[in-house]
C-alpha cells in the first residue's frame, strides 16, 4: 500500500506542476478574480480537567481567519489559521497533561485544489484531516499532504474515492504537548465514501484503510504517556510496541422527525490490524437537532472506547480519550445563522481500561463561544 500511495503522490505533484504553468499563461482565466471569500472568527473558550494525576483550569481567546480564492474554473486556494492566547493553571504528575495553557499560532489548512474534470480533484498543501471523519484515528488538524479524489453522483447516490499521503505534524500547542518531531513520519490513507438519499432519511458510509510509518521516538514517548503500549526509554525518547495500520469504518443515518426536529445517529469503528490485542475502538452516538427560523439547538450523547493500541494517541482526538480509555460524552450546542453566533458545552468522563503508571480516570468540561464575521 505504501508504494501505491507514493506513486499517487508523485502523479499528483506531476499533474499540478504541469497544469499550473498552463493556467498562468491563460490570460482569459487570470484576468479577473472570479470568487473570493474571507471570514474572520473570534472565540472564547475554557477547559477544566480533573483526575488524580492531572488537573487543569484554562481560559483563552482565539482569533481565526478562513479564506477561499477561486483562481479560475479548475483551480482554487483555501487557507485557514489563527492564534490562541491562553492563561490558567495546571498540575501534572507524569508530564502528560494535554490541557496546559499556552500561546500559539496555528495553520489548519493551506491547500491548492485542481479540478481538471468535474469528477476528479487533486489537492496539495496543508490538508485538514477532518476530511477523513475519523476522530479515533486522527484529530481535526492540518498535515502537509497530497490528495487525489474521484467523485460521482447518480440519482440519489454519491460515491467518493480518494487517497491521501501526509506528513504528520505536531499537535496544536494551545491544547497539545509541545514536542519537536524527529525522523520522517508518514501517514497514508485510501477512502471510499457513499452518501445515499433514502425514501426516509439519509445514510452515509465511509471506509478508510490507513498506515503510519517511521514514527519518531519523541512522538512514541508522548503516545506511551497517553496510553499506547511501548517503552519510554528516557524523556522524549520512546519505542512503540506495535506498528499502526488497519481500517476505520464510519456509518451515519439522519432523518427529519418533523419540519423542525432531526434525529442523527453515527457509529465509528477502528481496528489496528498490525497489533494482535487491544487494537480496536468505537464511537456510538445519538443526537437531536431542533431548528426554528435562524436558530439551531442540538444535543449529542456518545459512548466510546479506544483500546491501548488502536491508534497513535499523539495524533487522534482528545475528545475520545486518546488511548486505553472508555467513557461517555455529552455535547450541547446553539447556533444562530443570522448573527453567526455559536456556543457549546461538552462534558466528557473517561475511565482507564488497563491500569498503568501514566493514566487515570478523568472528568473534562469544555465551554466555547464563537462569533463569525464575513468580510467579503
Amino acid at each position: 500500500m505504501t508504494n501505491y500511495s507514493k506513486t499517487l503522490l508523485m502523479m499528483a505533484q506531476g499533474i499540478l506542476l504541469v497544469s499550473l504553468p498552463a493556467v498562468a499563461n491563460d490570460s482569459t482565466n487570470t484576468s479577473a478574480v472570479k470568487n473570493t471569500s474571507v471570514q474572520l472568527s473570534f472565540g472564547l473558550g475554557g477547559v477544566k480537567a480533573d483526575s488524580t494525576l492531572n488537573k487543569a483550569s484554562v481560559m483563552g481567546v482565539n482569533i481565526g481567519a478562513k479564506a477561499n480564492h477561486k483562481i479560475n474554473d479548475s483551480l482554487e486556494v483555501d487557507i485557514a489559521g489563527g492564534m490562541n492566547v491562553q492563561t490558567g493553571s495546571s498540575t501534572t504528575a507524569r508530564d502528560n497533561n494535554i490541557y496546559k495553557p499556552g500561546n500559539s499560532n496555528y495553520l489548519k489548512e493551506a491547500k491548492l485544489t485542481y479540478t481538471p474534470l468535474s469528477v476528479l480533484d487533486l489537492q496539495a498543501g496543508v490538508i485538514n484531516q477532518s476530511v477523513l471523519e475519523a476522530p479515533l484515528l486522527v484529530g481535526n488538524k492540518g498535515f502537509i499532504a497530497a490528495k487525489e479524489g474521484f467523485n460521482y453522483k447518480v440519482l440519489d447516490t454519491k460515491v467518493s474515492v480518494f487517497a491521501m499521503q501526509a506528513i504528520p505534524n505536531n499537535r496544536n500547542l494551545s491544547q497539545r504537548i509541545d514536542v519537536e518531531e524527529d525522523g520522517d513520519p508518514r501517514f497514508f490513507t485510501e477512502t471510499l465514501k457513499i452518501e445515499q438519499e433514502l425514501f426516509v432519511g439519509k445514510f452515509d458510509l465511509g471506509i478508510t484503510h490507513f498506515a503510519f510509518t517511521d514514527i519518531s521516538n519523541a512522538v512514541a514517548y508522548e503516545s506511551i504517556l497517553l496510553g499506547n503500549t511501548g517503552s519510554p526509554i528516557d524523556n522524549g525518547n520512546g519505542v512503540l510496541t506495535n506498528q499502526y495500520q488497519g481500517w476505520h469504518i464510519a456509518a451515519g443515518y439522519s432523518v427529519n422527525i418533523n419540519e423542525d426536529i432531526k434525529l442523527n445517529t453515527k457509529f465509528n469503528h477502528l481496528s489496528n490490524t498490525a497489533a494482535e490485542t487491544d487494537n480496536t475502538g468505537y464511537i456510538a452516538a445519538l443526537g437531536l437537532n431542533y431548528t426554528k427560523n435562524e436558530k439551531n439547538y442540538s444535543v449529542e450523547l456518545a459512548n466510546f472506547k479506544i483500546e491501548s493500541d488502536a491508534a497513535i494517541a499523539y495524533y487522534n482526538s482528545s475528545s475520545y480519550g486518546l488511548a486505553n480509555k472508555q467513557g461517555y460524552k455529552m455535547k450541547l450546542a446553539f447556533n444562530n445563522t443570522e448573527s453567526k453566533l455559536g456556543a457549546s458545552t461538552e462534558i466528557i468522563q473517561n475511565k482507564v481500561i488497563k491500569n498503568n503508571l501514566y493514566q487515570a480516570d478523568e472528568t473534562i468540561f469544555i465551554l466555547s463561544l464563537r462569533k463569525l464575521y464575513d468580510l467579503f
